[in-house]
């Protein structure tokens, strides 16, 4: 089994094509390209690597998402199993799993911000950690990454019901003390060192983050991301992590397409639609065979955690 990424063309970026299509009117050309050329594929060190033949945008024309879902099937037909999708841009899901980075994001979400905290000089063991919202999907995948060091934890939800019986969990099997709030004017929120995005929107808020924040985005929800990189500096934003494996240092997409083909476990964890019941053995497992958190990006490029201070 292989690992494919794909991509868009890049700004400026051209395809080979024969010398006489230059003298076509553009309109034709792009014809042609679609007709005859929508995508290249090429193989090294065993990963596939897809190009298609159109700048990213916000959609595929219906033509070209056909082309997208024959480049995957392609892919597929060639041994790849889990497609490494490009950043922006609508891109096929249904042929191939899809490799986002948001399951190994979330399962090692305490320990980014863990080492996040490191390097701030701060000690994660005094620190207050904030989990905003409660998604049924996210949320069970963060919390099977909690933590020893984790002692002061609380939760902001719209409804705060919905937490009683993660709450009792919590207690009976850590000893955590937890409280639950719905309004962001709690003090609470203002006094967070890390802030653990699991599915409530993200608006609103950015002025009332305690200065120098770890901020973990849980669920991608970029156009906020981007609001809170361009109102905030001071607090260190991350939407996924790179990740050490096998000697070498990948980004979290790759890290999840590494661990989808070389981890039956985690495949089949996939599969199975990320089960809550097994996520604590599957984040315990992951790090056992040698996935340790080992930087931060966002928006598609690399963050630098900055010591604090003061």
């Amino acid at each position: 089994m292989k690992i494919a990424e794909v991509r868009f063309l890049e700004k400026g970026e051209n395809i080979t094509l024969p010398g006489w299509t230059q003298i076509l009117p553009d309109t034709m050309r792009k014809k042609y390209i679609l007709s005859k050329k929508p995508f290249t594929i090429e193989e090294k060190d065993n990963v596939l690597y897809g190009i298609l033949s159109f700048a990213a945008g916000q959609g595929l024309p219906a033509s070209w998402r056909e082309k997208a879902e024959d480049m995957v099937k392609t892919l597929a037909a060639e041994g790849a199993g889990i497609v490494i999708p490009p950043y922006e841009g609508e891109f096929p899901q249904k042929i191939l799993p899809v490799a986002r980075g948001r399951v190994m994001s979330a399962l090692f979400a305490f320990d980014g911000a863990q080492e996040a905290l490191r390097r701030q000089g701060k000690n994660p063991e005094e620190a207050h950690y904030l989990i905003a919202g409660n998604d049924a999907d996210v949320l069970p995948l963060v919390l099977a990454g909690i933590g020893d060091y984790v002692n002061h934890l609380s939760f902001f939800v719209d409804n705060i019901g919905e937490m009683e019986e993660i709450q009792e969990d919590l207690f009976v099997e850590r000893g955590l003390l937890t409280e639950a709030f719905s309004s962001p004017k709690n003090q609470l929120f203002t006094e967070a060192d890390v802030v653990i995005v699991c599915g409530m929107e993200q608006t609103g808020y950015e002025h009332i983050l305690k200065r120098y924040a770890v901020f973990v985005d849980a669920v991608g929800n970029r156009p906020a991301l981007r609001r809170l990189v361009q109102r905030r500096w001071d607090v260190a934003v991350t939407e996924g992590f790179y990740f050490s494996y096998d000697g070498r240092q990948m980004e979290c997409r790759k890290a999840e397409a590494e661990a989808f083909i070389s981890d039956m476990a985690f495949r089949s964890f996939w599969m199975e639609h990320f089960p809550k019941e097994e996520a604590r053995d599957m984040y315990l497992g992951l790090k056992e065979k040698g996935f340790l958190v080992a930087g931060f990006f966002a928006l598609g490029k690399r963050v630098k955690i900055a010591k604090n201070q003061g």
